[in-house]
This record gives structure tokens, sequence and C-alpha cells, in this order.
């Protein structure tokens, strides 16, 4: 029988080893040198300017900055305002193009980094030619609205561009629900000068994630999962969260995985689940479409039929056919 708390035990530790050795090479302020690789900043870093795959990446523990190249290589190091101007000089001296005006922000989930979103966003580029932003977020490091301002300053810096469309696999759609929610509370001057097209929602906790309350009060789980772990915990941190995310008042679809029967891949998930997730919780009223393709919650961006799902409703509103759409709640009336 399929065991959740394996794959949780398993994560915790990873998260842990690497969370140590990534803190142990962290660069002192001004003991650094241009050039030289990095970790890539999976689990301490936030992606806060993204141009080409040129990176300025916020330290969620110490808030300095440095300049990462396409090949995640530190170019500078210090403040904000430092990292952006060393990126204006390279803009200028490599005659970088401009942004496309139309993106696509991809988002991973808790516990991974943008590595795990890679495969997807080749997809999209390689099948779709459209345009992906990998995001990268230290998502067990702060909380869910610490995200969702680091990904308000991404879209802030995306120069030229006019329209964004955003897919994202499990907590990285409630980032972006939450950001969606800070940007309505804004004075209009006050929002980023860009349009919203449309959302893949891949294995999204729209209704919280119910072994969340399980693993809340195991320390080890914890401490490799952070604050997300309580704030998507239904008795404990989600209802206060779910009444700070917005739904999307742009066309929106959910890919969801588990069994396809009533009974799923975790026995103390009720009905069908992903091993994670129950369906029902995936499920957000104001869907244009809605799809299970089967699989397990961690793997889901991998599958083939889930690409080629979200590719299909990015470019045409739906994942398999005009004709098979199933919208849910709202968007049936």
């Amino acid at each position: 029988m399929y065991s959740a708390r394996l794959p949780w035990l398993l994560l915790g530790t990873v998260l842990l080893a690497a969370g140590a050795a990534e803190r142990l090479c962290a660069e002192p302020r001004g003991l650094f040198a241009a050039g030289v690789p990095t970790l890539g900043g999976r689990l301490v870093w936030a992606d806060e300017v993204w141009l080409h795959d040129w990176r300025i990446q916020r330290h969620s523990i110490t808030g300095h900055y440095r300049l990462l190249d396409p090949s995640n290589r530190r170019q500078t190091f210090g403040s904000f305002d430092t990292c952006l101007a060393k990126l204006n000089e390279i803009k200028v001296d490599q005659k970088l193009p401009p942004l496309p005006k139309d993106v696509v922000i991809v988002l991973h989930g808790l516990g991974a980094g943008r590595s795990f979103m890679k495969g997807l966003s080749q997809y999209l580029e390689e099948h779709g030619r459209l345009n992906a932003v990998n995001v990268g977020y230290p998502s067990t490091m702060e909380d869910i609205d610490a995200y969702a301002a680091s990904l308000d300053n991404l879209v802030r810096h995306l120069e030229g561009v006019e329209s964004i469309s955003f897919v994202a696999h499990s907590m990285g759609n409630i980032v972006i629900r939450r950001y969606l929610f800070n940007l309505e509370r804004l004075d209009p001057a006050m929002r980023p000068p860009v349009s919203f097209k449309r959302m893949v929602m891949i294995a999204p906790p729209n209704h919280g994630a119910e072994l969340a309350d399980r693993f809340a009060d195991s320390q080890l789980v914890e401490l490799a999962a952070g604050k997300p772990l309580e704030q998507l915990a239904p008795s404990r941190g989600w209802p206060e969260l779910e009444k700070q995310l917005a739904t999307p008042q742009f066309e929106f679809g959910v890919i969801a995985g588990g069994r396809g029967d009533t009974v799923g891949y975790f026995q103390g998930i009720p009905g069908d689940d992903d091993g994670l997730l129950s369906i029902e919780t995936m499920r957000l009223d104001g869907a244009a479409d809605f799809i299970q393709t089967k699989g397990i919650h961690q793997l889901m961006p991998q599958y083939k039929e889930v690409r080629a799902a979200t590719l299909s409703f990015l470019l045409h509103g739906y994942f398999t056919s005009a004709q098979e759409r199933q919208p849910i709640g709202a968007a049936t009336r």
C-alpha cells in the first residue's frame, strides 16, 4: 500500500542536508569573485528580476542580493540597486534583446526548485513557441506572502512584457493567487502595466492540503517544509490564508492527478487522491476547464499528458477540445 509518510520523510532528509550545505557555502558579504559558479539558489534564493535567464536573486535569510548569469555564475553581489545597475550595464554591453511582449511564468511547488519545472518550460517553448520564464523561490524558508512579494517584484521588472500567463505546480498556485489578491487591492495606477491571459493549475491545493494537518506536529517535517506547512493545514493556518487568495479573473484551468477511482493512493484522504491531495481540494469555482490525467502529485509536471494539456490550454483555453471542456462552478453559468 502506498504510504505518504515515506516521501515526506525522505523530502525532509534531503532538504535538511541540502540546506545545510548551501548555508555553509553561502558567501559572506565582500568575500566573492565574479564568475564563480553557485549551487543555483534552490533553497535560500528568490528570483526577483529575470532577463533572458540572467537573474537577480534575494537571499531569504540575510536579505542581500546577487546577480547570476544564465550559467548560474555570480557576476556581482550586494544591494538590489548594485545588482540592477550591473545587469543594466551588461544589457547594453552584450546587446541583450528586448523581452517578448507575451511570456508564461512557470512556478514550482513546495520543496522543489526551478530545475523541476525545466522540462515543462522547455516543452512549452519547443512545441508551442511560448516564452517561458521559469521562476525559483525558497519554498521552505519563508511564508507564502513573501513568495508573492518576490513574484510581484519580478513581474514589475519584466520590461516590455505586455501579457502574462501562468503555469504552476502545487503550492506555486497558492503563491500566484496570493499575488493576485495583493494586486487587486492596489490602486490601478500602482499595478504593473501588464494584462493576464491564462493560467494552468497543476495539482493545486486550492482548499488546503489534508496531509498538512497530519504532519503539522512532526518537527522533522515542519523543519523541512517550513511555515507553508502550517499555512496549508486546513485546521491551522489555511482558514486565514484562504481569505487572502484571489480567484483569477482571467481564464484558468485545473489539472488533477490521482488514480481515477474512489480510493486514491492514500487511505487517509477521502475519495480519490494523488498521494498528497484529494481531487476535490484541487477544484476551484470559475475554472474554464478541468481534467484528470491520473498520476502522483510530486510527478505531475513530468507527465507527457500534463505537458500536452498545459500547452493546449495556454494556446486555446481548453485541455483537449472545446467540446470536451469541463468548467467548474461559476464557469458553467
